[in-house]
């Protein structure tokens, strides 16, 4: 008998290519949300909805689970002041 397939969502996909990027390419910087959207658009293809890719960024922002949540610092690509930013956790 075949194991059960796993069902990733929407999010689950978002969530491992914000990972990814804060723990990548974007190491040791801190990104706000609209750069975040960007980027993520960027890495994924275009079946994926911009306002989705957003909505789903405000749920990784409300829980950040391993990622590291700096409520008001500055955005390392736009440089927007005060902002809630992302950024990878240095015990990875």
């Amino acid at each position: 008998m075949p194991a059960p397939a796993t069902v990733y969502t929407v999010g689950d996909f978002i969530r491992r290519v914000v990972d990814s990027l804060l723990h990548g390419e974007c190491r040791s910087q801190l990104l706000c949300a609209r750069c975040l959207v960007k980027l993520t658009k960027d890495n994924l293809d275009r079946s994926y909805a911009k306002p989705e890719i957003a909505r789903v960024m405000d749920d990784i922002f409300a829980t950040p689970g391993s990622l590291t949540l700096a409520p008001a610092s500055t955005c390392a690509l736009c440089a927007r002041k005060k902002v809630s930013c992302l950024g990878g956790s240095a015990s990875r």
